[in-house]
């Protein structure tokens, strides 16, 4: 046995030690490796804890030491990323997350360049939406916007009943000017098409499973924006029903609905 296959063998059972018989009965190899990221990086941002983040990001790089090249890796691997850079972003710490999302569209770009699939191509053009608010080039947004349309345009021709892709529409709407077609409202729309699609999303693991409390919660803030602050706290309360331990809807978003939304 080569050393890499070596490497591989001790970090797969590592982590069945970790998740335990019964789960490592059920997935092998790098797919198992997958599934735990997946899992770890939602726990971590739900949790606001970056460390944790990173840890998760750190596991991630070193199976992709021995499968470089594995397209599902790299993508959680920039969804880690992704995840970090919004939780810097939201702590007004901007170089490291930028760091962050210039990384994420790096890797993102080898993995559409491996796979296009439609959960890649909507991350990426989440990246770049947040890299476009982030830039210091008031050009930014007529460079980079369009490419970012781009590839949401194609997630959804791609996997046109994909809930993720249509949970980063409308994530996109919310800042994007109402005259260029966004706006609270068709923020609203998208979010509620995302919440319906997600009632019988079934991803075969370790596919991408995230984003069901994420289309609550953006649905909550569409819904502040528009001046409807109980259906914004329902739509928060569904949000803490999936995942009890978010705390930016805990800490942040809830008591924010006592004051104005910004516009």
């Amino acid at each position: 046995m080569t050393v890499r296959l070596l490497v591989l063998a001790a970090l797969v059972a590592a982590v069945a030690t970790t998740a335990g018989p019964a789960y490592g009965q059920q997935l092998t190899g790098t797919v198992k490796w997958a599934d735990s990221a997946s899992r770890e990086i939602e726990a971590a941002n739900a949790a606001g804890d970056l460390g944790r983040l990173t840890n998760a990001a750190a596991m991630i790089d070193r199976v992709l030491t021995v499968t470089p090249n594995d397209a599902l890796l790299l993508y959680y691997r920039s969804l880690a990323l992704y995840r970090s850079g919004t939780l810097y972003t939201g702590l007004k710490k901007n170089d490291e997350a930028k760091r962050a999302l210039d990384e994420a569209d790096r890797l993102l770009e080898q993995t559409i360049a491996k796979s296009p699939t439609a959960e890649a191509l909507a991350l990426r053009s989440s990246v770049i939406g947040l890299q476009i608010g982030l830039s210091s080039n008031p050009l930014a947004g007529m460079t980079l916007g369009p490419k970012s349309s781009g590839l949401l345009d194609r997630a959804k021709e791609t996997e046109p009943k994909n809930p993720r892709v249509w949970l980063i529409s409308g994530m996109s709407a919310m800042f994007t000017p109402k005259m260029f077609g966004g706006g609270a409202d068709k923020a609203e729309q998208d979010l509620r098409k995302a919440i319906t699609l997600f009632e019988s999303d079934r991803p075969v693991t370790p596919a991408p499973s995230w984003g069901r409390a994420d289309a609550y919660i953006w649905l909550g803030q569409a819904l502040h924006k528009e001046d409807k602050p109980a259906e914004a706290k329902a739509a928060y309360e569904k949000a803490l029903e999936i995942q009890p331990d978010n705390q930016w809807v805990r800490r942040v978003l809830l008591p924010a609905l006592d004051k104005p939304a910004k516009e």
